[in-house]
């Protein structure tokens, strides 16, 4: 195989990626539904699934680790500035 070839292989690959729900009469593509179809819930065969790290980055609440972030960032730069201001804890 050439390294022309392998572009060309790729996009073919990518082709088959929208499928059709004949309960529902509804296109979807499954790498962006989880595998499945948004409405009634069928899964194709051979179908490309979303990777596993992605479905777990749904499932975390962003916000909630944000504000943990923001709370240990603030209180590193608190007991800094008690340090230089020569304060004890």
């Amino acid at each position: 195989m050439s390294v022309i070839q392998l572009p060309l292989r790729r996009k073919k690959e990518r082709a088959r990626a929208l499928y059709y729900c004949e309960l529902d009469g509804w296109n979807f593509n499954p790498r962006y539904t989880e595998g499945a179809c948004p409405i009634c819930g069928w899964t194709p065969e051979g179908a490309p699934r979303t990777p596993i790290w992605l479905g777990l980055s749904r499932k975390v609440d962003w916000d909630v680790v944000g504000l943990f972030a923001l709370f240990v960032f603030l209180t590193f730069w608190a007991v800094i500035v008690a340090h230089a201001a020569h304060l004890r804890l």
